[in-house]
């Protein structure tokens, strides 16, 4: 694990030292993942590729409920616009 003194400017900004940024392989404009507890932070970068994964297995498991249940496409689409037009 490497350590690093790391200023913030008075917008609230911090620089990662550009070694760190070339072998997380972290561009301009990506997004972390802050987390802090106390006096301690912790960024982590967000892999986007996981997170639709993730995404796909959850709407995976949704649509073998659906079928399990006997429903077809027509009767959920009907159930998501009753549910957008009632908010």
């Amino acid at each position: 694990m490497e350590t690093a003194i790391i200023k913030v400017s008075s917008k609230g900004q911090i620089v990662i030292p550009s070694g760190w940024r070339k072998r997380m392989s972290i561009e301009e404009g990506e997004e972390l993942l802050a987390i802090g507890e106390g006096d301690t932070l912790v960024l982590k970068k967000i892999d986007k590729s996981a997170l639709k994964d993730e995404f796909d297995v959850i709407v995976e498991k949704i649509r073998k409920k659906i079928k399990a249940k006997g429903l077809d496409e027509s009767i959920v689409k009907e159930a998501v616009g009753k549910a957008r037009n009632a908010s």
